[in-house]
């Protein structure tokens, strides 16, 4: 087994501060969701991946994990609470692509379950 696998789950598991140390710098995040943002969001680079998450509390239960070669996905759900003290769950499915040990673009497909509450 190669070592992007670990290294996905490490960052799925990491808070939003320590999962930036998993991205390449020319990172590229696409999110396509129901309201987690409206569709179609791109976030390019580290500090706008941590930015986007801002003061955010999020709890990512990671379900399933899968690779193939560069390639990993990984489906769960999220637990959002924000700075206000709204809450929201989405499930989603992420796509990463990985390039040298770092992760290079993350697809984010997710559906919100619950909230805002």
């Amino acid at each position: 087994m190669s070592s992007n696998k670990p290294l996905v789950e490490a960052h799925s598991r990491a808070p939003p501060a320590k999962a930036a140390d998993f991205l390449a710098d020319d990172f590229e995040w696409v999110e396509w969701g129901d309201g987690v943002p409206p569709g179609g969001a791109r976030t390019r680079g580290k500090s706008a991946f941590v930015q986007n998450y801002g003061d955010d509390e999020l709890r990512n239960e990671v379900q399933r994990v899968i690779e193939e070669g560069n390639i990993v996905v990984v489906e769960g759900m999220a637990h959002v609470t924000k700075k206000d003290g709204r809450k929201f769950d989405v499930q989603y499915c992420n796509i990463f692509e990985l390039e040298h040990g770092k992760i290079k673009r993350k697809s984010s497909y997710g559906a919100l379950i619950k909230g805002p509450e």
